[in-house]
């Protein structure tokens, strides 16, 4: 039993300490604590969508789609197609790239390659909807080039990530 205490003590940690310091702090300013509550749960409850939705999509693809689907498409087989396929799908995302993490270890896992992912989250810098309000602010000569050399640095930065992973690094598999 106490083994098991101590293991979660040192599991939590940081939550642990986290949470003495937030008690210390509720003290000392309540009202700051309480505006910290309330934003951090604002926070969570506009994020709640995205997090639910990365989740049912994560879970759909570990289910419905078959690992052959995702090798052929996003695989070492997909070549220069399967890099444009994720930085199209990058620049069409909305939302924090951390809540998709999950999903992109699960596309790994299934077979796409790392490259693939890597790409998809460099291109996430252009945000479609936002290209209009841009192009009203700084020109459209302007935001469709800095948009295109985003698109490419992001297939760049995905086959450079690649090329380190599978030279020197795990290579994204499990």
């Amino acid at each position: 039993m106490r083994e098991k205490i101590l293991s979660s003590l040192k599991e939590y940690a940081l939550e642990i300490i986290i949470s003495l310091i937030a008690i210390v702090l509720m003290f000392l300013n309540p009202n700051k604590a309480y505006l910290g509550v309330k934003n951090a749960v604002s926070t969570y409850l506009n994020l709640l969508p995205v997090i639910i939705s990365v989740a049912l999509l994560s879970g759909f693809i570990s289910e419905v789609v078959p690992k052959e689907k995702i090798k052929k498409i996003l695989g070492k087989e997909s070549g220069f197609k399967g890099m444009l396929i994720g930085a199209i799908w990058g620049t069409l995302m909305i939302g924090p790239a951390y809540a998709f993490f999950p999903f992109f270890r699960e596309m790994i896992n299934k077979g796409a390659r790392v490259g693939v992912i890597a790409t998809t989250i460099g291109a996430w810098a252009i945000k479609v909807p936002w290209i209009p309000f841009a192009i009203t602010l700084l020109g459209i000569k302007y935001v469709l080039l800095l948009n295109l050399f985003v698109f490419v640095y992001a297939m760049l930065s995905g086959l450079f990530v690649e090329y380190f992973m599978t030279h020197f690094g795990k290579g994204g598999q499990k």
